[in-house]
């Protein structure tokens, strides 16, 4: 049996791995130099530099099985989150997330005004709705059974139903940003509900979330074909054939489409209508992402986060400092900053030169508040067209319905990628590569 993989992100690396280890004659192929696609990191003067990705959860267990089978589990560490909010000039810091932090710095709670009082009240029935139907769902296992029924419900419809307008703008856009770069209109209440049980707890790999696609690919490497793009995957009389790609045809039994939705539809313009029309609702987030290495810390103490609000009127988000994730992310007092654009202004920074971007998402964010009085260590620029899967409304029952009644209808092809699933994340998309390889491994004789 020939097994043909297309894109080398996690769900195309996971799935190549458990195929290779059951012995099957898999190649995977990838267009860009490089493995990992959005969960990909490498290092720069000292800086470890997340393309993407850069947390796990206490129960992504597809992520965390690697890490104990690459011998990396000790490097998995709980994160106590400290976050902060603008408000009118300032920033109001929050407790750590973590019990004993938050006994230590609880004054800051007593403190705190980043958010109108009015929008908190909001926020806690917010909470309360989506906690009440979290736990009834099961994260770990992607069953979306429990959340059927909201998959069409936006973010911003299900808290104006049960909140407010304030708790839209000071809280629920802005979390929404933060976690996917889209806006509360155009995401699933399903993915950030879905978010919660997941990310239980907040955990990170010392050495970046990058330590898992590096281990995974090392581990196949004789099997991965890097800056060999694929035009297209040959589907005859509702079976794949094969991939053509820079190199010529491969023909396969087997296929796993590991790329983007969009992606998808691109290389396989001749799919039935019942597989088709589900991609065709997945929608991405695009974004600019500047990395910057700073001299000093970004923000202030130990805060990773701080959300900007929509009556900031900025382009950014927010402001990242993971410089205090661990000691190997950066070197001592320095600052690693991750500021992504965001909203309508985010496009005119697609296309232009990056010392361009560079100089004016610096100067965003030192408007924002952030310390970006010397010149950066390291400035790179990482432009994502689709960035994170937003779980649109409608995408989660679609895809839902398609993988039920439709995935067969292409005899040897397999979808992979974290838009399979409710939770729409790295361990979604290394949980579908795994689960394709099991389906394929199940039709083995």
């Amino acid at each position: 049996m020939k097994v043909a993989v297309v894109g080398a992100g996690a769900a195309g690396l996971a799935a190549t791995h458990t195929l290779r280890k059951a012995g099957v004659d898999v190649t995977l192929f990838e267009s860009t130099p490089y493995a990992g696609g959005r969960t990909r990191c490498y290092t720069k003067e000292g800086f470890i530099l997340d393309v993407g990705a850069q947390f796990t959860g206490a129960v992504c267990n597809t992520q965390l099985g690697y890490a104990r089978e690459f011998g990396f589990i000790d490097e998995v560490v709980k994160f106590p989150m400290e976050a902060g909010f603008w408000r009118d000039g300032k920033i109001y810091a929050l407790p750590p997330s973590n019990l004993r932090g938050f006994i230590r710095h609880f004054d800051r709670l007593l403190k705190f005004r980043g958010i109108p009082l009015k929008a908190n009240l909001q926020m806690a029935k917010v909470f309360f709705q989506m906690f009440r139907r979290m736990i009834n769902i099961d994260a770990s296992t992607m069953n979306p059974d429990g959340l059927i029924d909201l998959g069409d419900t936006s973010v911003a419809e299900f808290t104006l139903k049960h909140g407010g307008k304030e708790a839209l703008e000071w809280g629920m856009r802005p979390a929404t940003g933060a976690m996917t770069i889209g806006e509360a209109e155009d995401v699933a209440i399903t993915h950030l509900i879905a978010l919660m049980g997941l990310y239980k707890g907040i955990y990170l790999m010392k050495r970046g979330m990058g330590s898992i696609v590096e281990a995974l690919y090392q581990a196949n490497k004789d099997h991965i074909k890097l800056s060999t793009p694929v035009k297209e995957i040959v589907i005859e009389n509702g079976q794949v054939k094969g991939v053509a790609s820079s190199e010529g045809f491969m023909p396969a039994d087997h296929v796993v489409c590991a790329t983007t939705a969009s992606m998808a539809l691109k290389l396989m313009p001749n799919l039935p209508n019942s597989i088709g029309r589900a991609l065709a609702k997945v929608r991405y987030s695009s974004t600019v992402h500047v990395m910057v290495g700073m001299p000093e810390r970004i923000l202030p103490g130990n805060m990773y986060a701080m959300t900007i609000p929509s009556e900031a009127k900025s382009f950014l988000i927010a402001l990242n400092d993971g410089s205090g994730k661990s000691e190997q992310m950066a070197p001592p007092g320095t600052g690693l900053g991750h500021l992504c654009t965001f909203g309508t202004r985010a496009p005119e920074l697609m296309d232009m030169p990056d010392d361009e971007v560079v100089d004016r998402v610096i100067k965003e964010a030192a408007r924002m508040g952030g310390n970006f009085r010397t010149k950066p260590i390291v400035a790179d620029v990482i432009r994502w067209k689709e960035a994170i899967c937003l779980e649109a409304p409608g995408q989660f029952p679609a895809m839902y319905c398609m993988r039920r009644t439709a995935k067969d209808d292409v005899k040897g092809l397999h979808l992979a990628g974290e838009y399979n699933y409710l939770v729409s994340c790295v361990e979604g998309a290394m949980r579908s590569g795994v689960d394709a390889s099991e389906e394929i491994l199940a039709q083995r004789s």
